[in-house]
């Protein structure tokens, strides 16, 4: 008898939380606007951005370029140096403010 029991409020629990899940994702995929920090939350947590700064990659990469054209034109030629990237082994130079290839930043 305690084993029907058991299993049943175990079940009981098991159910609730999936509908709690489904009742999140309907929530987070709703476009009334009602619950916007519950959607940023299932946004940033699945996939999604969280910040306004990530969602705009555009932005994000004009200024990286910008930085890296600063960067060449302060650097002078005489102490350039050859070195490869901890990350991906990929080789780069003093010019170099973040690694081309996997984007790691050096300091």
């Amino acid at each position: 008898m305690m084993n029907v029991i058991a299993t049943s409020i175990v079940l009981l629990l098991a159910g609730s939380l999936v509908a709690a899940m489904i009742y999140i994702m309907r929530l987070s995929t709703d476009d009334s606007g009602k619950h916007p920090e519950i959607k940023q939350f299932v946004d940033s947590l699945f996939g999604g951005t969280a910040s306004p700064v990530q969602s705009q990659p555009e932005a994000q990469q004009a200024q990286a370029e910008k930085e890296s054209a600063a960067a060449l034109a302060s650097d002078d030629a005489s102490g350039d140096f050859d070195d490869e990237c901890p990350a991906c082994s990929e080789p780069i130079t003093k010019r170099h403010r973040e690694c081309p290839s996997c984007g790691l930043r050096f300091l």
